[in-house]
């Protein structure tokens, strides 16, 4: 009896010790203490890559503008060599201009990667969720479809469903900052994953933000989701230059 009440003392303290969620809740609050300035942070080299990237915009127009100058200049050079014969030194001129624009063109930044932005759409209802009979990449899937449905074959995969990390860090331009539908708000992997729940198939819940949760910055993004009726977030990535233009004023009509 002795030994049996021994074995039933240690199964004891090591239950508690399992179901004991002080060190979670311990980083949980050092890890809210320390994302917003880390956030902050991002924030702020975001807005000096999107200047950086606007500026070199700017550049491509000018030199967009000089390549077609010097076209127009090469080809009256061309007309008054032809004419007079005697432009050599004019034409020799140009051609090092000419070398200088290309050499141009081969900076970083001025061609390759462009800066995309994505862009609040709309929401679209997604039916029969299920996580304990779906994985989590034929829910994304669902959240994807949603997104693109109804949409013209030509411009379908310009429209596609939020990832829960741009939700949660609001990285998405036009996004409202409460869900103010009356269904939770799902984005697709990564950042979806929440607790840990063995009866899913990907072995936990998913993250989402349910009805009047506040989005920014991601305190009240839930992280023990299964829903049967969920809202994918439908977004368009734009480049620097398109996104300038929707924040342009409209111009007042005369």
């Amino acid at each position: 009896r002795h030994a049996y009440m021994t074995i039933e003392e240690l199964v004891e303290t090591n239950e508690a010790t399992c179901k004991d969620d002080t060190c979670e809740a311990t980083v949980q609050a050092e890890l809210d203490t320390a994302l917003p300035p880390l956030h902050q942070e991002r924030s702020e080299r975001i807005d000096k890559v999107r200047q950086a990237q606007h500026e070199l915009v700017g550049v491509r127009s000018e030199m967009t503008a000089l390549e077609n100058s010097l076209t127009k200049l090469e080809k009256a050079t061309k007309t008054t060599q032809e004419e007079c014969g005697a432009a050599e030194e004019g034409s020799e001129y140009l051609e090092k201009v000419r070398d200088l624009l290309d050499g141009m063109k081969r900076c970083p930044g001025l061609s390759g990667a462009v800066f995309e932005i994505p862009h609040f759409k709309s929401v679209a209802k997604v039916m029969s969720v299920d996580i304990t009979k779906e994985t989590d990449e034929q829910l994304d899937a669902k959240l994807m479809a949603a997104c693109r449905a109804g949409l013209p074959e030509e411009t379908r995969n310009d429209t596609r469903a939020a990832a829960q990390g741009e939700l949660r860090q609001r990285l998405v331009a036009n996004l409202p900052e409460v869900n103010e539908e009356d269904m939770p708000l799902y984005g697709v992997c990564p950042g979806c994953q929440g607790e840990a729940y063995r009866g899913a198939v990907s072995g936990s819940y998913r993250r989402c933000f349910k009805s009047q949760a506040k989005i920014a910055g991601g305190a009240s993004e839930s992280k023990e989701c299964n829903d049967g009726f969920v809202l994918a977030v439908c977004v368009s990535d734009l480049s620097l230059a398109e996104h300038q233009e929707t924040k342009a004023p409209a111009q007042e009509q005369p």
